[in-house]
């Protein structure tokens, strides 16, 4: 992530500590994808041969374990979800500002800044609702705030963290429940 001139020091260093906290999402994306990988080929080996497995463990066993094994698959799908989002918003970001930083670039921008409105009902008029609201709105707040974006990345961060500790928890816990239901 590069020092942006238009942001304050103490913005820069916000952004550039965020951006490199948020690219932790690639290597959680990729570990999720691998823990969804592994609960599926046990669901799958499980419910193929559910008749063998229903005589070797407990009905509420079965029943448990296959419930938390299915939570944990929903939950890696939240995890992978928000990860590719992060990663998609963190690439955007740093794309966007690679071609804003050029001087013929920041020339357009210090006139377009002087009709801001018009720039901003151009860019949400290519969206649909509701995304042509949450475009409008984000530009507002980047008005105000410079990283305002990068901040509210934090919050998908915060979804996509909670939800890989729900994958890795239910996983676990349904195979120790098979395991101690033997």
């Amino acid at each position: 992530m590069k020092i942006l001139e238009h942001l304050t020091p103490e913005q820069n260093i916000v952004q550039v500590m965020l951006m490199r906290i948020f690219s932790s999402a690639k290597p959680l994306g990729e570990f999720a994808t691998w823990l969804l990988t592994g609960v599926a080929i046990i669901l799958g080996a499980i419910l193929v041969n559910v008749d063998a497995v229903s005589n070797i463990l407990s009905p509420q066993s079965l029943r448990w374990g296959l419930a938390l094994l299915v939570g944990s698959l929903l939950c890696g799908v939240v995890t992978k979800l928000y990860s590719v989002a992060l990663m998609a918003g963190i690439t955007l970001t740093e794309e966007l500002y690679d071609d804003l930083a050029s001087p013929e670039a920041k020339a357009i921008i210090y006139e377009a800044a002087k009709s801001s409105a018009y720039v901003k009902s151009e860019i949400i008029s290519a969206f649909l609702p509701p995304l042509r609201g949450l475009l409008g709105r984000g530009y507002d707040r980047g008005t105000m705030d410079a990283i305002s974006g990068v901040k509210r990345m934090g919050k998908t961060f915060s979804i996509l963290l909670i939800a890989f500790w729900l994958q890795s928890i239910l996983g676990t816990l349904g195979l120790l429940v098979l395991g101690l239901g033997i």
